[in-house]
């Protein structure tokens, strides 16, 4: 699974909630300072592999307050008679994966050709709960995201016509971005075609690492030779972009090896890649493998730092463009569209068992339950089992993050946008952060130094805390 899918889960949700036991107090005397310092990075040390002790594992962001679950049903409801305004994307969650990979901690469902139709008829049907409301259909829909689980993983007929399905329900932009996620292990022509007749445009693929023995290591079934030569076949038809997602961290790859993935990626003229930092998280079979000897250790934070300052040398001098902190682009083909959105404000419409969607900052996530979502589905119930109600500074904290995201923060625009005066109170933070290596201040401008784009995630947390306390305890 991807980042991209990854916005769309369990985690998702868990990055937005409240998060009050663990906020500093922004207090007086003593109390604020030591407060202020939870804030601060590491001084005296290479920025790039000791700024902080540890990296902030999921998105950053700002939550407001959960809805009871008993009132959730008639909250969406009301959100409904309210048309989108701004950007918005649709995610359309797949749950199947023919094979659990070690490092992924969002598996869900394992695969059988005979569940394809039954859930692409329930997709479809979700799909249509909420045609003619305005929430859905007034508004353009500027990015589809096909995620998982593996998309890739249904029939090619049923492939099709959900794509189809989407089309016909959804009123998308002429220039929607329609992307489909999966892995190339059995992704073969009948389903590259079923794809373009759906009208999908653009693919992103878990390649995650060229090397076969660490994707078999990782549970990825393709050998190199085989994903290469599926590249090339899914290029060759010249319908839609075309991009990989890399990792950087596996246990086993070392510098060579993850040079030699970006080198591989560039050989393939592809529209563009994605270059991830391995996380291992506990409960996933590749934290239980480590934990327990089996497999070695994946690489410090240290290791991964180097990695990711000699991913971004690398592509910057192949002449790549950057679209952000995570995502390159070698052709105008490929424009990121769904990350780059749904990391902001947009409206985001969800689908499918665990999808997360977002109305005007408010965050609902899907029945996580395949069969309760499909029970309550066939009853004619929009599945949604939690929503969580906007921050009142919402689109200002999303704003932040967005442009975290791109590596540089336009202060002074954010401040006549939104009415906040957030110079004069991040100053101590952002000297303090400058002093550190992570940042250079240009003017109202932020820019993230190499360290600090490293550290993007943690520094964005930090900054969405730092701020929502001080402009709450200020009360402006």
């Amino acid at each position: 699974m991807s980042t991209a899918a990854e916005l769309n889960t369990r985690e998702r949700i868990d990055s937005e909630a409240p998060r009050l036991n663990s906020m500093p107090f922004f207090g007086s005397g003593k109390e604020e300072a030591w407060s202020m310092e939870r804030y601060f990075a590491q001084e005296g040390v290479d920025p790039l592999s000791h700024a902080f002790e540890g990296k902030v594992a999921v998105h950053p962001g700002v939550g407001g307050g959960m809805v009871a679950p008993e009132e959730v049903a008639e909250r969406l409801e009301s959100l409904l008679d309210t048309p989108r305004s701004g950007d918005s994307v649709a995610y359309v969650h797949v749950p199947f994966c023919e094979t659990h990979c070690l490092y992924c901690g969002f598996y869900n469902r394992g695969y059988s050709r005979g569940e394809s139709a039954r859930y692409t008829d329930t997709l479809l049907r979700e799909l249509r709960l909420w045609e003619g409301r305005a929430a859905q259909q007034e508004g353009p829909v500027h990015a589809v995201y096909l995620g998982g689980g593996t998309p890739t993983a249904l029939e090619a007929q049923d492939l099709e016509r959900l794509l189809k399905g989407i089309r016909s329900v959804l009123p998308l932009a002429n220039d929607c971005e329609i992307t489909v996620e999966g892995r190339l292990h059995n992704f073969g022509p009948e389903k590259m075609e079923a794809c373009f007749a759906g009208g999908a445009n653009r693919f992103s693929l878990g390649v995650q690492s060229f090397h076969t023995k660490i994707r078999q290591l990782m549970g990825r079934l393709a050998s190199r030779e085989e994903v290469f030569r599926r590249l090339e076949l899914l290029k060759s038809y010249n319908q839609a972009a075309v991009i990989v997602d890399l990792i950087f961290g596996f246990p086993m790859q070392t510098m060579d090896v993850w040079l030699d993935d970006i080198a591989v990626a560039r050989s393939a003229n592809l529209d563009g890649m994605d270059c991830y930092q391995l996380n291992v998280y506990g409960q996933t079979p590749l934290g239980r493998a480590i934990r327990e000897g089996k497999i070695p250790p994946a690489a410090d934070i240290p290791m991964q730092s180097a990695m990711f300052a000699a991913g971004v040398e690398a592509l910057q001098k192949a002449f790549y463009r950057r679209l952000s902190l995570t995502h390159w682009a070698r052709t105008s083909r490929e424009r990121n569209l769904y990350n780059l959105k749904v990391k902001g404000s947009a409206n985001c419409l969800a689908f499918g068992p665990g999808a997360g969607g977002n109305l005007a900052g408010w965050f609902y996530l899907n029945q996580s339950s395949y069969q309760k979502w499909q029970d309550m589905v066939n009853e004619g119930r929009k599945p949604a089992m939690m929503l969580m109600r906007p921050d009142a500074r919402f689109y200002f904290y999303r704003a932040v993050a967005a442009a975290m995201e791109q590596g540089w923060l336009d202060m002074a625009a954010l401040e006549q946008t939104y009415g906040v005066q957030m110079r004069s109170v991040l100053q101590p933070l952002l000297e303090q952060w400058q002093r550190a290596g992570l940042v250079s201040l240009q003017g109202s401008v932020m820019v993230l130094t190499l360290a600090g784009q490293f550290w993007q995630v943690n520094l964005s947390q930090l900054m969405q805390d730092f701020l929502k306390h001080a402009l709450d305890t200020a009360n402006v």
